[in-house]
């Protein structure tokens, strides 16, 4: 493992994969692992050697090429020499000229390769998966050229008996003693299924991965605290998984998202980034089915995905018996796709164990946001969220909630003042597409798509909530009708916040006079036939769907459990004596108009996807004393 006190930020990676060579500068030794600059060498190390494992001459002297530039950029970072890291993996572990492959690369660049063994690879996979997301809690799984490695990791703390043969690391990551690495690359199989000759010899090799993915189950030693009645949480990472989830993109986009329409427009999935992509097992298992048995010629020649290459489009058929096989073996509830793979991992690695316990969203928001003249100061962040906490059912704070607003709420207040200085009619389009692909964290780690949803209709609604953008419709569909609802009262808060105070928000707020009482009704409005449900300070309703354990509950948005979702009055007490900061016209519409555009629909799902009954879960009362 690499040792964190031995390399300094910026510091370089190269990833010597099966499919591609990946190179990456990162900029700080910080949990979001800022890349300065990456780019991919198309240089397949698998295809290259063929039967006889011989990596050609012709194709070590254009990874030597590529690492010379390599090096350059490097330079140009200012990257110190010893701060450069330079790993590879399946294809050049068992290719025959290994070592005559690595010592030329030495001679010519300089660098000595680290050839990671297929325990490390294994290991060094499950950590990009794990410093992509916030936690993982689930299998891994990683589809190279070469190889697909299987392991499991747990990041939060779980209780079970069955844990105690697992590794732990110094920073307490759960981690498979016993990962593991088979030569069933997405290169390597359609190899060996382009040597068919028979249906019987496709079975025969579809017989054999079985079998040896069912040796992998029991080697990995899952812990039954993974196994839900449902199946595995998968994470699937490396080019062959990925292409997948891009294709799954194309397919859904249509299906899930959008109404039928009768025009023959192409739609497009609304948030093209496959890190926290997610699909369910039926989904997967519906799409390996469709491409199983596709001629990969004529996908090269005819499928055309985003993000997806005629090469890759010609390794899908051997992707989906892979994914056929792995079924067969692990029953898989959801699968999240990760872009982490091993250079990320290896990055992850580097970081200290402090580091590694913070939350990549949280860390890169920061980062951001310190770029700019608007953010705001702690004081002012520490005001704002206590008014918004205060005017919210504590349930929707708790962790285990599926909004899961303990993080993404931070987030959405740090960010919540970057577009004011916009036009008026621009603020709230430019802030809903912050977190999406179109905008600047497009890049942050630590996010599902359906937590850059919620982040972005907190944003679009802070600033007033009008989006002229198609896509508005289909992100609100990712989040639920009562998920939208609660993020629309907490981004009108948001907004009224600012409209008292915009140069000191929060801060301003308190120091006016302007308080808030809530009222917390036992169970939601849309339950009850009694408008004078009891109230409480708190609520103790909770979801009984385990999957919603660490905040990935992407299933069944349209079955949204009520019980998460309690209703509730606010009471806007106006000060008492006159003060310009709330009497003003300006903010007295805000507050005026409050209930009324928290209840309103007019930007709520589109008129074909909007249910017959929406819940008002929020209600507003202004007080004049």
């Amino acid at each position: 493992m690499a040792d964190p006190m031995s390399i300094k930020a910026p510091f370089g990676v190269v990833d010597m994969g099966s499919n591609g060579i990946r190179f990456g500068i990162v900029s700080a030794l910080a949990r979001h692992l800022p890349v300065a600059y990456e780019e991919r060498a198309p240089i397949a190390l698998f295809d290259a050697q063929g039967d006889d494992r011989v990596i050609p001459s012709d194709t070590i002297d254009e990874v030597i090429t590529s690492f010379l530039r390599f090096k350059k950029l490097c330079q140009d970072a200012q990257v110190e020499i010893q701060n450069v890291r330079v790993i590879a993996t399946e294809a050049t572990r068992i290719a025959a000229n290994s070592k005559e492959f690595l010592d030329r690369i030495y001679q010519a660049t300089g660098w000595t390769v680290s050839l990671l063994s297929k325990q490390q690879e294994a290991l060094i996979s499950a950590s990009g998966i794990v410093g992509s997301f916030n936690h993982v809690n689930g299998l891994t799984m990683d589809l190279g050229g070469g190889s697909v490695e299987v392991s499991y990791v747990m990041t939060a703390s779980i209780p079970d008996d069955n844990l105690k043969n697992d590794t732990t690391t110094d920073d307490g990551i759960r981690v498979s003693p016993h990962p593991v690495s088979m030569p069933y690359g997405a290169a390597a199989l359609k190899r060996r299924l382009a040597k068919c000759e028979s249906e019987k010899d496709v079975q025969a090799l579809y017989h054999e991965v079985v079998t040896e993915l069912k040796k992998a189950y029991d080697q990995a030693q899952l812990p039954d605290v993974l196994a839900h009645k449902d199946g595995y949480k998968v994470y699937m990472s490396g080019g062959g998984f990925r292409a997948l989830g891009y294709l799954s993109m194309a397919v859904n986009a249509q299906e899930t998202l959008f109404p039928k329409r009768s025009t023959n427009r192409k739609h497009m999935y609304p948030i093209p980034i496959i890190n926290g992509y997610s699909v369910t097992g039926k989904e997967l298992k519906e799409l390996a089915k469709h491409y199983r048995h596709k001629n990969p010629h004529e996908l090269m020649k005819k499928l055309k995905v985003f993000r997806v290459s005629k090469r890759r489009a010609g390794m899908i058929p051997a992707s989906c018996f892979l994914v056929s096989a792995i079924l067969e073996v692990f029953k898989i509830r959801r699968v999240y796709f990760s872009e982490g793979g091993v250079r990320l991992g290896y990055c992850w690695q580097l970081l200290s164990a402090e580091e590694k316990q913070k939350d990549p969203l949280i860390e890169g928001v920061k980062a951001y946001t310190a770029q700019s003249e608007f953010t705001l100061s702690p004081k002012e962040f520490d005001a704002i969220y206590a008014i918004l906490a205060n005017a919210l059912p504590k349930l929707y704070l708790d962790p285990l909630h599926p909004l899961q607003l303990h993080r993404l709420l931070p987030a959405a207040i740090h960010l919540s003042n970057l577009t004011s200085h916009y036009p008026k009619e621009t603020r709230a389009f430019v802030a809903f597409h912050m977190p999406l692909a179109g905008g600047p964290l497009a890049n942050v780690p630590g996010l599902s798509h359906r937590e850059r949803a919620i982040i972005a209709i907190l944003l679009a609604y802070r600033q007033g909530g009008a989006v002229p953008d198609p896509i508005f419709y289909a992100i609100q569909a990712m989040v639920g009708r009562r998920g939208v609802t609660v993020c629309k009262y907490v981004g009108r808060l948001m907004e009224l916040v600012f409209a008292v105070s915009p140069l000191h928000p929060g801060v301003g707020l308190i120091e006016s006079g302007l308080s808030f009482t809530t009222i917390v009704h036992s169970k939601s409005r849309e339950n009850s036939n009694d408008d004078s449900s009891s109230s409480s300070d708190s609520s103790d309703s909770s979801s009984d769907d385990s999957d919603s354990e660490y905040g990935n509950s992407d299933d069944e948005i349209e079955n949204e459990d009520a019980t998460d979702y309690p209703a509730m009055h606010l009471r806007i007490t106006l000060p008492e004596k006159y003060s310009p900061l709330v009497d003003a016209p300006a903010v007295m519409s805000v507050i005026d108009s409050l209930d009324k555009k928290v209840n309103s629909k007019k930007f709520d799902l589109d008129e074909e996807r909007r249910p017959l009954k929406c819940p008002n879960l929020f209600s507003v009362e202004i007080i004049r004393q």
